[in-house]
């Protein structure tokens, strides 16, 4: 363990970590200001953004360390109680907050910006937010958000470090016109047809919001799961013994556990929840873990030994259909998950027909989802 001392929203935090942990882990489960989140937990998404000395980073992959003596501001830094921050109350104006989970990483992105750049263009936002993903696709309506909060600040003469205090009859959709464009509603209706904000929009902008990895619980336990580090191989042993009697540990389960032996599966029931004979990708999961905390619940993980036998590696769909590829599965011995006949128009009479006939070979790139906690 290693003392860390820092200043976290205004507060001086002093705790002992362990060297290993990064920065989010340490906001989210040792101070447990769950408002930063982790989703891809590989600097990507934005989602765990947070400020140090005011400085925008990626907090799931800056060493915790690296924080000693420093600045730290997080989404819960932004307001207290009912006193919002000018961005946060124009992204509840502007309807800019759907799922919410992005929303405290685009949130500290955009107050480092305004904060060096009180005016910004259209582009100064779009590149500042260019590592912040928000898969809803509220861009439109942040960028909107983006430029009143400056605006409004610019014109009451504050800075952007302050907070912003509603009325105490004020919603937060009164303060901002530009918003979404209705037809004026007939009386005496006073919902319908109105810009209202949603409910839940102001725990989603101050960090309030709880989503899975949020909720902590008396006597919860942690897992770790031990995945293949082979893309094709027979499992020929599983020994779990010095994980098991590692203290803290309460169970180690591994397919033996599991009844049945192909659990789930996209198109067919092909799928183990955790591998018996055969891993068929790196990151097969074979063996999980509960302890009473991750450190332990990582420690046993590295202690359980399998003993694997390497098989021929199919990499890619053009292998998988060469007359000597071998089976990734015994029941489809010609690597055909499932085959579907699409035919429109006469081909024959279309080719005969054609003025000219290209025949290529074209490859296309994977395309990452960005899959993010909701």
């Amino acid at each position: 363990m290693a003392l860390l001392e820092m200043v976290v929203n205004g507060n001086g935090i002093s705790l002992d970590v362990d060297p290993t942990k990064f920065l989010a882990e340490v906001l989210r489960y040792d101070l447990g200001l769950t408002g930063t989140k982790i989703a891809c937990n590989e600097a990507e998404c934005g989602a765990c953004t947070v400020l140090v000395d005011g400085e925008p980073v990626d907090s799931c992959v800056y060493p915790a360390l690296k924080a000693h003596g420093r600045r730290i501001t997080t989404i819960e830094g932004l307001a207290t109680g009912t006193q919002l921050h000018p961005l946060q109350t124009a992204f509840v104006a502007h309807g800019a907050v759907q799922c919410g989970f992005c929303i405290p990483g685009v949130l500290m992105t955009a107050k480092a910006l305004l904060d060096r750049n009180p005016n910004p263009t259209d582009d100064d936002i779009k590149h500042a937010l260019k590592d912040t993903y928000c898969r809803c696709g509220c861009y439109p309506r942040i960028i909107d958000a983006i430029h009143d909060a400056a605006d409004d600040a610019r014109s009451r003469g504050r800075n952007l470090g302050s907070t912003n205090r509603l009325g105490p009859h004020e919603r937060a959709s009164d303060r901002y016109v530009t918003g979404p464009k209705l037809p004026a509603t007939k009386a005496p209706l006073r919902v319908i047809g109105q810009v209202v904000a949603r409910p839940d929009a102001v725990a989603k902008v101050t960090g309030t919001a709880k989503y899975t990895d949020d909720y902590v619980f008396p006597g919860m336990l942690f897992s770790a799961t031990l995945r293949s580090a082979y893309p094709h191989a027979r499992v020929l042993s599983i020994d779990t013994s010095r994980a098991k009697s590692l203290p803290g540990v309460h169970a180690v389960l591994t397919h033996e556990d599991v009844p049945g032996s192909k659990n789930h599966g996209l198109i067919f029931n092909d799928w183990p929840v955790l591998c018996y004979d055969t891993v068929r990708y790196v990151g097969d999961a074979i063996a999980i873990v509960a302890a009473e905390t991750q450190l332990i619940a990582n420690q046993a993980r590295d202690l359980i030994e399998v003993e694997y036998e390497q098989l021929p590696v199919i990499a890619g769909p053009e292998a998988a259909r060469a007359p000597d590829a071998p089976a990734v599965h015994a029941d489809l011995p010609d690597n055909v998950l499932k085959h579907i006949h699409v035919q429109k128009g006469n081909i024959a009479q279309g080719f005969a027909e054609a003025d000219v006939i290209v025949e290529r070979e074209y490859r296309t790139p994977m395309t990452e989802h960005a899959f993010m906690e909701p």
